[in-house]
Order: C-alpha cells, then structure tokens, then sequence
C-alpha cells in the first residue's frame, strides 16, 4: 500500500515527531512513506533557516501572507471581511498537497496551525480523493474555536487521531463523530539506562512558556523549597520549543521571585540532548493546566525520570499510574512532592522503575505505529463499507 505523510519537514517538535512516526511505520511494514512538507509561516527558528529534519521530502514553498489578529473578536471579524488574502491563499496549499499526494493510496494529514491549520484541513477535506485520509489533530486553532460549526467538516476524513482524551472530547464537542476519533499517544525512543549521577529538577515549557504550563507554580514550588533547606537548592533547568531565546516574561518572573540564580535556561535542544538532559536529572515537573505535556511524559518517562505533574495536557493517558498526581496552580503539593523524592532514595527508585516500564510497555515508537497502523485498517475498512452502502442499486444488484 503507498502511504502518505503530509507534515512540517524542518527540525521543530512536529517535524521530529512525524519523522520517528515514519521510521517506526516503515520498520513495521517493510514498505515507504511519502512526505509532503512546505513552509508553513510559523517563525520557528528552524523554519526561518529551513533546517530540514528529512532529505526525503516532497517540498514546496509558498508564500504565507500573516493574518494580522486583533485581540477583539469583532475586529477579527472586520478584519477578516476587508482583508481576506490569508483565507484565498491557504486552498491553494490544500490543493498543492492534494496534487503531490495523488498516487497514495492512504494519506495522513498531521493538522498542526499555519499552513497545516484548520482551513488548510477542511479545503483539502473537499478534494475528490479515493485514497483513506487520516487527520491527526495536534492543535484546534482560534478560527475553528470561533467558527465551531466548520469542525463538522473532520467528519469527511475517513479516521481521525487524537493524543489525548482531552482533545477526543473536544473534537466530539465541535460535531465530530465519536467513532472516528482514536487516541494514539506521543511515542519516544527508549534509550539504553543510565548510570551516570543525577541532579536537579527539569521543565518542560513547550512551545508557549507562558500559556498553561504552569510556570507561575514552578517558581513559587523552587521559593517554598528554598525557604524549607536553603543550604541546598536544587537546580531548575528548562528548557522547550519557544526558540533559542530566553523568554524575557519568564526570565522576568524568576527574578521577580529570587530564584534566578537557581535557574538554567537552556531553551530550545535537540531531541539527543533533551535525553542527555533527562538522564542526568532527578526530577521532572509538569504542572500544567492546559496545552499538551505528552512529549516531555514520554521523554521523561523513558529515561527513567520520575515526574510530578497535574492531571491534565495528556498526562493521564501517558504516564497512567506511573505519574505523582498534583492539583493544578498548587505550589505546596509541587514542593512537597519534589522534596519526598529528594530526600527518599527508594520513594525515587520505585517511581523512576514504574515511568520506565510504562515507556516501554506503551509508549514506544514502535508501539505508536502499531497503534496508528490499527487505525489505518480500520479507516480503510470503514471507508470500503461506505462506499458500498452509497453504491447505486443500478451496480449492486436488485433484489428479485
């Protein structure tokens, strides 16, 4: 079977996260996967320096006119009547993408923002196709959150995948049919064990630092833990896919609350440092309330990283019973619950031994394909039953 990916080609969180999902997909069936990638406006650094992470991409660039977004909704809605050039251009990548996909026999579409976003879907959605399409939602961005009615459009797609039952509730909230909706979890390599020393605390601040992660609960945990041992603080590193630069509102922050000091920033690494980082630490803290954590879960998890975090941004579905569960915006839990594993050797083992089995039980790449090839055949099954029910009785066949 051809089989197609359409998804950001450069070295960013999406273009790594398609990349080991093409490479375990392809271990697993013998075959080839086509990639389809352009620019998608999005300003990362390695899209603005066109650092590819695949040399096996069907590349095209276009321009991508910025959509300038005013903060009121009825100004957007103004904007958008007198200034529609963001909205013409966009179905012309969806047909771009619809032309080098043609040949495929299933294709699966990674719905990121940008030049991957919702309207980009949906326009490509509308091409005649006889191919199965797979849609895998990574982000709902503000146009479909305004203009929910549009999201029933998911519903031509022949399987949708989601990485967490959070965003499965969403979709189904916006009119998506719940049978089309399948939970695939965020895989991670699995790396040999560690035996080198460990210190210090990690965190994760995604794409947006400052937008539900929790940030705000991880400084104020680091003052609660500096005030109850003083003679020895452990260590903050951050670090997530916001960019090479230190965010000046977070930055800010740590000052504002005297923990600079305790900080390092080390900002945007690639997916090899990000495990040397998790293997030489202690602990790993996601406290958010909103986005998704299941890339850092994984990581953390894998390298044998206890991790305290909230019962949101995917968290549940990844770390299972293997998580240590906090309320959200609580920094009292978060200290608490960092110190019982700084000061409990075998409290930390026993948690280190369970994120490092459900990594590997779960959440590795070749578990993900697996998973995500289950969804091809049932998309395709599905798509093969719906086509014979909309067969004219003329070709199937009267009953006497």
């Amino acid at each position: 079977m051809q089989m197609c990916l359409i998804c950001c080609p450069f070295n960013t969180s999406y273009g790594a996260y398609a990349s080991s999902l093409k490479s375990a997909i392809e271990r697993e069936t013998g075959g080839t996967m086509q990639w389809i990638g352009s620019n998608c406006g999005c300003g990362d650094p390695a899209e603005k320096s066109r650092q590819f992470i695949t040399n096996q991409c069907d590349y095209f660039e276009m321009p991508f006119p910025k959509s300038q977004r005013s903060p009121t909704v009825w100004k957007r809605m103004i904007l958008g009547a007198v200034r529609p050039a963001h909205k013409l251009v966009l179905p012309f990548r969806a047909r771009k993408y619809a032309e080098l996909s043609k040949n495929a026999e299933l294709i699966h579409f990674q719905q990121i923002l940008n030049a991957y976003g919702s309207r980009v879907v949906f326009s490509w959605l509308n091409h005649p196709s006889s191919a199965t399409r797979v849609i895998t939602v990574h982000e709902l961005d503000s146009d479909q959150l305004e203009l929910s009615a549009e999201s029933e459009a998911y519903n031509r797609a022949d399987a949708i995948i989601v990485l967490c039952e959070e965003m499965r509730d969403q979709l189904v909230r916006l009119k998506v049919r719940p049978e089309k909706v399948h939970v695939v979890l965020h895989g991670t390599d699995i790396p040999e064990r560690s035996q080198g020393r460990r210190e210090g605390i990690v965190f994760y601040g995604g794409h947006k630092i400052m937008a539900g992660k929790g940030l705000d609960t991880v400084f104020r945990a680091m003052t609660i833990i500096r005030e109850q041992r003083p003679l020895s603080v452990p260590t903050l590193t951050i670090h997530g896919h916001y960019g090479t630069a230190t965010p000046q509102a977070a930055s800010r922050l740590a000052s504002e609350l005297g923990i600079a000091d305790k900080i390092v920033w080390r900002n945007q690494i690639s997916n090899g440092e990000i495990v040397q980082l998790y293997q030489r630490s202690l602990i790993c803290v996601l406290p958010y309330t909103g986005s998704f954590a299941g890339l850092a879960a994984s990581a953390a998890a894998a390298c044998e990283l206890p991790i305290v975090a909230t019962r949101k941004a995917g968290l549940p579905d990844h770390l299972g019973d293997s998580g240590i569960w906090i309320d959200e915006n609580d920094a009292d839990q978060l200290a608490s619950r960092v110190l019982e594993l700084l000061d409990n050797e075998s409290a930390w083992q026993e948690a280190a031994a369970n994120v490092r089995r459900r990594a590997e039980e779960f959440l590795s790449w070749d578990v993900i394909a697996e998973d995500t090839l289950q969804v091809y055949q049932q998309a395709i099954a599905d798509k093969a039953m719906a086509s014979a029910r909309r067969a004219p009785w003329s070709k199937r066949g009267r009953p006497d």
